[in-house]
C-alpha cells in the first residue's frame, strides 16, 4: 500500500470515463449534463484522500476510503436539512404572506 494517494484524472475513451481511487479502477458513463458534476466529485473525493494521507501517511487505504466516504456523507446530510429547514422557513413565509394579502383584500 503506498502513501500516495491514487486518483487519476478521467480519460475520455467516447462517453466512457475511467478514475483510480485508491487502487481501485471505477469507469464512468456520465451524460454530458452531469460531466463538470462528475469531474467536481472526482477531485473532491482527490482532494480529501490526499489530505488524510498526508495528515495519516500509514493509513490503509480502506480506512482512508471509509473515513472519505463519512465525511461526505455527513456533508451531505447536513445539506439536506439544511435544505429542509430553509424549505419549511421559506413555505412559512409565502403563507404568511399571502395571509396578510387576504386581510387586506
Amino acid at each position: 500500500m503506498g502513501a500516495e494517494p491514487t486518483l487519476n484524472s478521467m480519460t475520455d475513451r467516447g462517453q466512457e470515463n475511467e478514475v483510480e481511487i485508491l487502487g481501485c479502477r471505477v469507469k464512468t458513463r456520465p451524460e454530458d449534463s452531469d460531466r463538470e458534476i462528475a469531474q467536481t466529485v472526482i477531485a473532491q473525493v482527490q482532494n480529501e484522500v490526499a489530505e488524510l494521507l498526508k495528515a495519516r501517511p500509514s493509513m490503509r487505504q480502506t480506512d482512508v476510503a471509509v473515513l472519505v466516504a463519512l465525511k461526505m456523507a455527513t456533508e451531505k446530510v447536513k445539506l439536506e436539512q439544511e435544505f429542509k429547514t430553509a424549505v419549511l422557513r421559506l413555505e412559512g413565509s409565502v403563507e404568511q404572506a399571502m395571509s396578510q394579502l387576504q386581510n387586506r383584500s
